[in-house]
Order: structure tokens, then sequence, then C-alpha cells
């Protein structure tokens, strides 16, 4: 109600932020915070042997509290000693892999018989298959998600009080070129505005926040580093740019590289799901999979990963498909780093979105897509298929008893929102259909670019 409130009234909200910030970062964050902090310090000095005891040890608890109080889990786990759950093979054999379909079929008899709507938040998938998924995490685990991203942002000079970064991704208030989170160190840029007339202004405002990492999109930063070049403008050097929430291409990283050259890279993996978080290290690009915070595991059959919260007791992430693919994985650790951690995974093949293409913005990424499609309710599944720069096609299949009324009018809001993104010299067709078709691991590519990037501008070819 209040978060609601704050967001109709911008001035209220713009206060309320600074008010907040007056409060030291170090306490804002809380004990739930800092204890996780310091566990993954910790137990970064582990062998991989201790950490393997503390994975099992913590999934035993979280499967008998899911026996006693999931009737989904309940029944799947049966007659299961769960004491013997001891290794990975151990869980392979004991429990099947659950499909993001299955979970959103069964979820409320995932759901926990204790839960409680005011000791959780709402989460969902972004929606890049099509269908968002909408499931619960407790409150202090957002902490523990935030204590886990900064562990692996450490790497590279990133302090969870000190640090001030630019963010490159989400949204502003409308019309906003910047908006400040003074309580959060951060300034989010309007990632809709990356135009050469614009960065003046952004490069003021980070100057002024003293700004000293980029957090965003690599399809946002890589688009900012091109104007960057392109405009010959002076624009700052951060210490580090982390890049999150998108696969990440060499074509990209060059970019970047190029406008940017004193400033390191760095990339993480992770899910809303909160069922995989992985980084890179200071000296290698591969993911880097904490052990501490979920058990994963890759299918022999096709990669596809697969993750287990290890926390998750409201509605259990248990052997959960991810659909995205790795391309690759070590189950020793890096002998780079020396980190305890496996599994390592050296490429992602999955998250198979192309990018669409306009001639007024250029490449447009998926997760910036996804914006005009998050509260859709009777068109269920979507996917664009671009066959020339001028045109763009629309499929979509609906829900039952969806009527004409309300889908025209979801199919209008689509149509509004592209056309900030992709502007209005592409042609929009619509076409009903009753299914998509699906890859290998139940996933659907729901952009379809059938252009050569090389003939427009760029080679697409995926960073491995």
């Amino acid at each position: 109600m209040m978060k609601h409130l704050l967001k109709q009234h911008p001035r209220v909200e713009a206060l309320a932020r600074k008010l907040i910030s007056i409060y030291p970062l170090s306490a804002r964050l809380g004990s739930p915070f800092w204890n996780w902090y310091a566990f993954l310090e910790e137990s970064e000095t582990w062998s991989p042997i201790q950490l393997l005891e503390y994975q099992f040890q913590q999934l035993r608890t979280l499967l008998q509290h899911l026996a006693k109080n999931s009737p989904f889990y309940a029944k799947r786990m049966g007659d299961l000693k769960i004491e013997t759950v001891r290794s990975l093979a151990d869980l392979q054999s004991a429990l099947p892999p659950v499909s993001r379909k299955e979970f959103a079929a069964n979820f409320h008899d995932i759901q926990s018989r204790e839960f409680r709507q005011k000791e959780c938040y709402s989460s969902a998938t972004s929606g890049t298959t099509g269908s968002p998924l909408q499931f619960f995490h407790r409150k202090e685990n957002r902490m523990r998600e935030w204590a886990a991203i900064c562990h692996q942002w450490k790497r590279i000079g990133y302090d969870p009080v000190r640090s001030r970064r630019a963010e490159f991704r989400g949204l502003t208030r409308q019309g906003s070129l910047f908006q400040d989170f003074p309580e959060q160190n951060m300034v989010r840029m309007s990632i809709l505005a990356l135009r050469a007339e614009n960065l003046p202004r952004m490069a003021e405002v980070i100057r002024s926040r003293q700004v000293d990492f980029f957090h965003g999109y690599p399809s946002a930063i890589y688009l900012l580093a091109q104007t960057v070049q392109r405009s010959g403008i002076r624009f700052p050097q951060p210490k580090s740019i982390l890049l999150a929430s998108e696969m990440v291409y060499d074509f990209q990283l060059e970019q970047i590289q190029a406008a940017f050259p004193s400033s390191k890279l760095f990339a993480h993996y992770g899910c809303a799901e909160c069922t995989v978080l992985g980084a890179w290290c200071e000296h290698r690009r591969v993911y880097h999979i904490l052990p501490q915070y979920s058990i994963v595991e890759a299918d022999a059959s096709n990669g596809e990963i697969l993750g287990t919260n290890l926390y998750n007791d409201v509605n259990g992430f248990v052997r959960y498909r991810m659909t995205d693919a790795a391309g690759g994985v070590e189950i020793s650790p890096c002998s780079a780093c020396q980190r305890p951690y496996v599994p390592i995974v050296t490429g992602l093949d999955g998250r198979q979105e192309d990018y669409l293409y306009s001639p007024e913005i250029g490449w447009i990424a998926p997760a910036i897509v996804t914006y005009p499609l998050k509260h859709l309710h009777n068109i269920t599944e979507l996917q664009f298929v671009q066959e020339s720069p001028s045109s763009l096609i629309l499929n979509y299949s609906l829900r039952p008893g969806a009527t004409a009324d309300m889908v025209t009018k979801e199919l209008d809001e689509i149509e509004t929102g592209l056309r900030g993104l992709i502007g209005n010299s592409i042609a929009l067709t619509t076409i009903q259909v009753d299914e998509i078709p699906r890859g290998p691991t139940g996933k659907f590519k729901w952009i379809v670019s059938r252009l050569d990037p090389a003939s427009i501008g760029c080679d697409l070819k995926r960073q491995k």
C-alpha cells in the first residue's frame, strides 16, 4: 500500500528515500545481510568436502520441512529416508526434476501449509518464455541474495557500504532521464534514453554522485558504450562494470572495453527463483557457482541446468529445470583463483532469445523487450518473428475463456509499449496460434530473428 502510494507521488518518494539515506547504510542492511556476508567470506576458505557437507545438511533440513508441510513434495518423497540423501547422486535417484510448467500447475500443493504472506515477498520470472511464473520467498531471503551478490562483486573491489553505482537496468519514473536511490548509494539511468544528446547530462549526474561502478544489462551498457564512442564525449570511467540479467556476447565485451578501457568487466548469472547464482572470478570469464546458495547440476542428455534452492521452504524449488543450458561444466575448483566453488559453468547455451532490430534504435535485447509484456492475463504465450528490418510478426496464444475485447486491449498495450522501444518504422503483424513449438529443454525461442546481423552492423556470436 505504502509503496504504491509513493510511486503515485514522486516528490514524496524522493524525500522518503533521502530521509532513509540519513541512517547509515551499514546499519540499514541489517544483521541478516551481515551474517550472510560473513558466512560467505568464511566458507569461501573451506574445502570442497566441507561445502558439500554443508549443502546436504541444509538440503536434508529443507526436505524434512517440505515433507511435513508441502502436499506436493510429501507425495513426491513418499517413504524416502531423508537422512540417507548425502550426495548429488542420492538426490538424483530420490527425486525427479520439476519443470516450470509442473511447478505452475501444482503451485498451491507445492506451497507450504505454514505459508504467511506477510512474512514473504512475491517474485516472478521475466516472462522471456512468454509465460511469467509467480512465486514467493521469505523476506530474509532478499538480504541473503544481496549478500551473495556483494560477496561475488567483492572480487573486483565492490564494497556494499562505500561503493556507489549507476544502474543501467530497470525503469526510471516515466519521462525521467535518471532517478536517485540515495538509500542504496545508487542512481538509475534510463535505458530507454541512451542517445547522444542525453549523454552530457548523464555524465554530469554520474560524476556528481561519485559513481565508481556501473551495473546493468549487457545490452544497455553496450548501447551506452557504442554511443559514447560515436559521439566522442568524455564519459566517466568506472572502476568496474557489473553485467547481469542477460547472456554476454563477445561483441558486447569488445565494444564496452573499447569505450571504457580502464574498467574491469565482471558478469554474474542468476535467476528470480534463486536456484542458481554464479559469477566470474578475477582471472577467468567462467561462472563459479555458489554452493552455499543452491545445489546446481546439468542434465547429462542436453546440458539443461537444474537448481535446488536450499532455503525456500515456502514454495520449494527442488531439482527445478531452468530451461537454460550449460555450454560446458567443470567439476573441480578453479585452479586460477583457488576458490572451492563447484560446479563451474564455462558457457551458457540457454537463454537463446535473439535480439530485435529497429532501423531507428538498433539492436534491442530480450530483457528490455519484456517490459511491455509483464502484465498479460489473457495472452498466455507469445513469440516475435523478424524476417526483415522493416517488419515484425507477433504470434500469440490465449487462455481459455479470453474474450475478444480483453485480447484487443492487451494487444493494444503490447503495441503501445513496443512502439516506445522500436519506433514507428516497423510494420507489426499479430497472428493468433494454438501453440508455439518448443526446443529439447521445453523452452521456446520467444524472439526469432532471421536477419543477418553481420550485414546490419555486428556479429551476434555468443561469448563462451
